[in-house]
């Protein structure tokens, strides 16, 4: 009997080596089948980051298990097994051991789809360990559903503001459904056994709650130290399910090592360096919701249970946090995903509030396309903390909320940008990731080194395309992406969909918990850590149209002259735009053609608009044009392409060929210049530019010709410029006009601009760099003599760019993609193309 008992010993010790622990079982065939352990990491593996700060050795333990949750810090200490006593250890070797509190409790909790499990699934739940007296470490399975009763009720009738109705179910946190629990009478090492807990769940259809239903999301797994003074151990915790299904196996369960995706971020975690987080997204992301997320009584005892105890402004007294006063504006934003985030931050990594800035960018209504005009000075933090705008409590200054922020010597500069759902007025879909990329090539630009995390939102599969989009640019950029949408798509297969979302497409706290636990799995550490994996900084551009999304806002107001009353000229390819009309909604129109708005909006907000823009191409001249009674533009923000300059016929660099400079009068505010010059026919001017594309600009006319456009001595355009644009009024516009002339390749061009048939009156050019990075770029250097040829071993793609020193000297009609003639004396040289 001791030797049959040695032998099972051994064979649960060798399945603990594997992160995804199993037991043999004979299968209805006589052969043996692994049956997986439910639980990720039931050996309690670990990161000890503790050495990161104080620089004591203590590797052998942690107050955190990856995947593994407490109420906090210091509620358990996790130990290697070789610092465990030995009367405490068993006999086989278990990895880690858990020490749990006196009145603490150490849990687990997943989603039915994350595990494979069905209502009837029936569970078993086995841990080893050590308890001092009987009765005093209590294991126990939840099965965890969200509210759901009779009827309906009004926030109003509990002192609230919103007098709308709404039904029962969908208040606050996931309840459990039945716990099945057991302890043991023994002292000493132990080993607990909760056998036949039955997932119990029902569910009607349509959003109408009923107290029949058993709305089951999730499965909780616990252990709790019901001492008041002695420590309790466990190991070797193991979760199964009665495979009542032969053809069926529940998904392996395996850690994912996400955290090496955004390695700076974690190596300020372990440290305990201040952070600085934006949450980007819409009304879902910041927890707006109907009903509101308020402060509910969480206590099924409780006569007040499940209902609303406070307004909207979060009260840290009531919520039993007072180190969290000033750190949160309103309850929906501690209820958020992105609130739970820093609670369970703090929580793991052992940080006080003033150490991770929750930036919450996420505003009602929003879109991914309004964020680009307030991409500036939220990432900067010039805009004071205030409760409606960035989730902090009013009245306090960043300084004073986040001291150690503004003492790091890169500032406070943000450290890691979580975008969830942020599409609620679609932009340029269905090429919206441009959008998307143009955010993060803009951060990436001007706070590099700044990593991103892809949490988004998704109901039923279908609120939004983009999470497509997130899913390319994680691959492009190798951004962490956190499939949430396809965890909240299964769970309707169980509970009544409304259950979580009850009013339109907003989640409720129990969803955004759901929504919590797949983002927090970024943040899980264990030894062995494997090596980070940065982030890609501006690789290729996934989509053309990001290049306009990715420059600066220049904003412009009803006083510029650069809005005619309803109308704007483009600087470059994107823009964002308020206004209003008497008759709703405002009717954009983007170069003649129709698009939608969602209402009139008047005053400038960095993060809600009238309509916004991008897809369109380069170089030319693009025009928004608003409908509407008596519609007006109040604001424009408009985007100007990274690496642009502006030549102007005034700019010395032209060759005017004795042509005569004018003064040009706009009636649009001359985006294009303020000089011309009017070309006769057979008349031209040349330049010679370093860039990749050119945009030239002239002047529609009636009487006009055509405009010749030669890139190195090529014909690449021979343009009309007699052609006028008619306007929403069915008004014929002759105004100034551009063209772009495209992928040249980078390196010196000359460009000559010639009329012909007419007169054509010249306004300017403008050149781009569009290159997405330097990775194609080729530099050649040496020295050389005046008189000397360098021939390319490779051809440029183009004519490169050469810069001389010493007394070596080109002329630019020397230079070819296959060499260069040099003159002058002895000097080096820089050839720089691709």
């Amino acid at each position: 009997m001791k030797n049959t008992l040695k032998i099972t010993i051994l064979i649960l010790c060798l399945s603990l080596s594997a992160l995804t622990t199993k037991d043999v079982k004979p299968s209805a065939s006589g052969i043996t089948e692994e049956v997986p352990n439910l639980l990720i990491n039931p050996s309690f593996e670990f990161h000890s980051f503790m050495s990161h700060r104080t620089g004591k050795a203590s590797d052998f333990q942690s107050h955190n298990v990856a995947f593994w949750n407490t109420e906090a810090w210091g509620d358990i200490e996790v130990m290697r097994e070789s610092h465990v006593s030995k009367p405490i250890r068993p006999d086989f070797s278990t990895q880690n051991l858990v020490a749990i509190s006196p009145g603490k409790k150490i849990w687990q909790f997943f989603t039915l789809p994350e595990a494979g499990l069905a209502y009837g699934d029936e569970l078993s739940l086995s841990v080893n360990g050590y308890q001092k007296e009987a009765n005093q470490l209590k294991s126990a399975i939840k099965v965890m559903k969200a509210d759901s009763e009779d009827g309906e009720w009004s926030p109003k009738d509990f002192g609230m503001k919103d007098s709308r109705s709404f039904p029962k179910h969908a208040r606050g946190e996931l309840v459990v459904a039945k716990e099945y629990s057991a302890s043991m009478e023994k002292s000493g090492t132990i080993n607990i056994l909760v056998e036949n807990a039955t997932i119990i769940g029902k569910s009607s259809v349509g959003n109408k709650s009923s107290s029949e239903d058993i709305n089951t999301f999730g499965i909780q797994v616990e252990f709790e130290n019901l001492s008041s003074s002695d420590t309790v151990w466990i190991y070797a915790p193991k979760l199964s399910v009665k495979n009542t299904n032969e053809n069926i196996t529940p998904p392996s369960r395996d850690m994912t090592a996400n955290y090496r995706y955004i390695p700076r971020t974690i190596q300020k975690l372990w440290k305990g360096e201040a952070i600085h987080i934006v949450v980007m997204g819409s009304s879902i992301d910041r927890g707006s919701a109907n009903p509101p997320m308020y402060l509910y009584d969480e206590d099924p005892d409780s006569e007040t249970y499940k209902q609303p105890l406070s307004g909207d402004i979060f009260d840290a007294d009531k919520a039993g946090r007072p180190d969290l006063d000033g750190y949160y504006g309103q309850w929906r934003h501690y209820y958020s995903y992105a609130g739970r985030l820093k609670l369970e931050l703090m929580r793991k990594f052992n940080l006080s509030a003033d150490k991770i800035c929750l930036n919450f960018m996420a505003a009602d209504g929003s879109s991914i396309g309004e964020s680009h005009s307030g991409l500036q000075q939220y990432f900067s933090l010039s805009l004071p903390p205030d409760p409606g705008l960035n989730g902090h409590k009013e009245g306090e200054s960043w300084e004073d909320l986040y001291p150690d922020l503004f003492k790091r010597n890169e500032g406070a500069r943000p450290d890691l940008v979580i975008f969830g759902s942020g599409a609620n007025e679609k932009t340029d879909t269905p090429d919206e990731v441009a959008v998307f990329e143009g955010a993060i090539r803009w951060i990436q630009q001007n706070y590099p080194n700044t990593e991103f995390l892809f949490s988004p939102y998704q109901n039923q599969g279908k609120y939004t395309p983009n999470t497509v989009d997130l899913q390319a640019l994680s691959l492009r950029y190798q951004i962490p992406y956190m499939d949430y949408p396809k965890v909240a798509d299964d769970l309707t297969r169980w509970g009544n969909k409304y259950s979580l979302v009850p009013s339109d497409g907003h989640p409720q706290a129990a969803s955004h918990y759901l929504w919590f636990k797949q983002l927090e799995k970024a943040f899980e550490c264990w030894n062995p850590i494997f090596a980070g994996q940065a982030q890609l900084q501006l690789p290729e551009r996934l989509h053309a149209n990001t290049y306009g999304w990715e420059g600066k806002m220049v904003t412009f107001d009803s006083t510029s002259s650069r809005i005619k009353n309803n109308r704007f000229i483009f600087e470059d390819n994107a823009i964002n735009s308020w206004g209003k009309t008497d008759s709703e909604p405002p009717v954009p129109y983007v170069d003649g053609v129709k698009f939608e708005s969602r209402r009139s909006s008047p005053s400038y907000n960095l993060r809600n608009s009238m309509f916004r823009h991008g897809r369109t191409s380069l170089g030319d001249r693009h025009i928004l044009e608003i409908a509407g009674e008596n519609a007006k533009l109040t604001y424009v923000d408009s985007k100007i392409n990274p690496n642009r300059r502006f030549f102007p016929v005034s700019n010395p660099n032209w060759n005017l060929m004795g042509q005569t400079i004018v003064p040009f009068h706009s009636e649009w505010g001359a985006p294009y210049g303020k000089e011309k010059i009017t070309l006769k026919p057979g008349k031209y001017i040349e330049i010679e530019v370093v860039c990749t594309d050119i945009s030239v600009a002239w002047v529609d006319d009636p009487d006009a010709g055509t405009l010749e456009i030669f890139v190195d001595d090529q014909l690449m355009k021979s343009q009309a410029c007699n052609i006028g644009f008619t306007d929403t009024d069915k008004k014929v516009n002759y105004l100034e006009n551009r063209k772009g002339i495209l992928n040249l390749g980078f390196g010196l061009h000359k460009i000559r601009v010639q009329a012909k048939d007419a007169a054509v009156d010249v306004l300017s050019l403008f050149s781009y760099d569009s290159r997405s990075n330097l990775s194609s770029e080729r530099r050649l250097t040496g020295l050389a003599v005046g008189g000397e040829t360098l021939e390319f071993t490779r051809p440029f793609k183009t004519r490169p760019l050469v810069i001389c020193s010493g007394d070596l000297s080109v002329d630019t009609e020397n230079i070819s993609n296959t060499e260069v003639r040099f003159s002058g004396s002895n000097g080096s040289y820089i050839i720089i193309g691709e």
